[in-house]
């Protein structure tokens, strides 16, 4: 009995002991200094670790849409004898037909690397075709009238032209493609009425009945006739 006595006070002075021992160990351990922060650093609210930092400029977005946003076409339909050109100015195109005797304008839009255009007013006109780097490739139809065309990237001289004037108080309009190898046509509507145009040398004036017309390029009506 005294034997069990005196080993039970034994055991408890080492379980004091020990217990002792380790609140001077806390204790005595350094205390952090001030303003210490912990590995991590918490982000702003609102910005992720890959977010781009408070000031700095986000990097712009590449577009999607592989449709160039400059480039000008002009070649022949598959029959009739007429011509076709066709323009794109960052979404936006414009085309023309003539054949010498009728003549039609279209303007729509251009994405995706197709281009889809309309006669304005509701004429009877439509024009579809797909762009690559070499040309456009599409279907035209007039009325009741319906053509394929193929129409290289060309550069001015080549390409659209158009001059507006008036001529006894009625409004003209005039139309030209020109064609790398030389070839051309174009047409005048003068007071509703269709007639042939003058040959045009590109940078030059042109006369249609006693008024001088100044044909221009691409850029210069591109934004009036797609509305802005």
């Amino acid at each position: 009995m005294m034997k069990a006595l005196g080993l039970g006070v034994l055991t408890g002075v080492v379980i004091a002991t020990v217990a002792v021992s380790l609140v001077f160990a806390l204790t005595d351990r350094p205390a952090a200094p001030a303003g210490a922060r912990a590995v991590f650093i918490e982000e702003p609210p609102g910005q992720s670790p890959d977010s781009t930092p408070t000031g700095q400029a986000a990097a712009p977005q590449r577009s999607e849409d592989p449709t160039p946003d400059k480039a000008d076409f002009a070649g022949r339909v598959s029959s009739g004898g007429g011509l076709v050109a066709l323009s794109v100015r960052e979404g936006k195109a414009i085309g023309y037909f003539c054949d010498g005797r009728r003549e039609i304008w279209m303007s729509g839009d251009a994405r995706d690397n197709r281009v889809t255009l309309t006669a304005p007013k509701g004429g009877k006109a439509l024009m579809t075709a797909d762009l690559d780097e070499d040309g456009a490739m599409g279907n035209l139809v007039l009325g009741e009238d319906a053509f394929r065309f193929t129409a290289p990237v060309v550069e001015r001289p080549s390409g659209l032209y158009r001059a507006t004037g008036q001529v006894r108080g009625a409004s003209v309009v005039g139309g030209w493609i020109v064609l790398p190898d030389g070839r051309q046509v174009g047409a005048v509507n003068v007071g509703g009425v269709e007639q042939p145009a003058p040959r045009l040398v590109p940078g030059r004036a042109v006369r249609v009945d006693d008024v001088t017309l100044a044909p221009e390029p691409v850029d210069a009506f591109m934004e009036e006739l797609t509305d802005g």
